[in-house]
């Protein structure tokens, strides 16, 4: 089973306890499952019947997005709101759907989203998005269905890699972040599927670079509900920064503490399957 982080931070203060980190995804039936003190009720949203989880039906990709295939014209510091439009729209036909259709006790239907990687083609999500599914359906940002298959997944690290049977949109770069780890205060952008909802953009700004059990950890204050797992985290020039996984809420919603696996380990784990 997917293992929550904590998050918990020291508190000279007082001994209450923090809220508690909720994952992005919903997996559909009873069994939300509580870890340690930590409910955990993950970011993935459940699948409500065929077809209904897409409640808005998304833009056609060809005509809102060069999928980053085109460099982000440069805009003028004096107009970040122009700057941050064109980089939603380099990368909104890079972002998915993913669908998991349950079958048996162990694998429950669920919803999440997924990001296609510019260098392999490949779809990275959350491992808590795909579970114990072999393959899976991915909505493309122009509403096509196509198959994918479950070829990598790490538990740990809540990582899985998908290969799509057919081009499954426009791809995106990751930031080099071996270096240093993107910077406080650093606008970034959520992009996915919250509910089902396709295409889904809410922005902000890098909170803090934390440690999850020896692991980086990025937070973040845009806001990313149930489906939003394994969606994008991305840059204002349009480079993934991390892939969206849990909230800390003391309500099953956002309140604006959010958490992303970082570009580092993500390219961690395509180079294993390279």
């Amino acid at each position: 089973m997917h293992q929550t982080p904590d998050f918990r931070q020291h508190d000279d203060t007082g001994t209450q306890d923090p809220p508690p980190v909720t994952p992005l995804h919903k997996p559909r039936g009873p069994s939300n499952r509580t870890i340690g003190t930590a409910l955990a009720v993950i970011l993935t949203a459940g699948l409500v019947g065929a077809g209904s989880a897409r409640l808005v039906a998304p833009s056609d990709s060809s005509s809102s997005s060069n999928g980053g295939d085109t460099p982000i014209a440069a805009t003028s510091a004096t107009d970040p709101e122009a700057a941050l439009q064109a980089a939603i729209s380099s990368v909104q036909g890079s972002v998915v759907e993913v669908r998991v259709q349950g079958s048996g006790f162990l694998q429950q239907s669920s919803q999440g989203s997924g990001v296609v990687i510019r260098s392999s083609g490949l779809i990275v999500t959350n491992y808590h998005v795909v579970g114990t599914a072999d393959t899976v359906e991915v909505i493309t940002a122009s509403g096509q269905s196509i198959t994918a298959h479950v070829i990598a997944k790490d538990q740990d690290e809540d990582l899985a890699i998908l290969r799509p049977l057919s081009t499954a949109g426009t791809s995106v770069d990751l930031i080099d972040d071996s270096g240093s780890p993107p910077k406080s205060g650093t606008t970034a952008f959520a992009l996915g599927s919250p509910f089902g909802l396709q295409n889904t953009v809410t922005a902000g700004v890098v909170s803090a670079y934390r440690q999850d059990d020896g692991r980086p950890i990025i937070q973040f204050d845009a806001p990313v509900n149930p489906g939003n797992s394994g969606g994008g985290l991305f840059d204002i020039e349009g480079k993934l920064v991390g892939i969206p996984t849990a909230i800390r809420s003391p309500v099953d919603g956002n309140v604006g503490i959010a958490f992303a696996v970082p570009a580092s380990r993500v390219r961690a784990m395509l180079a294993r399957i390279s």
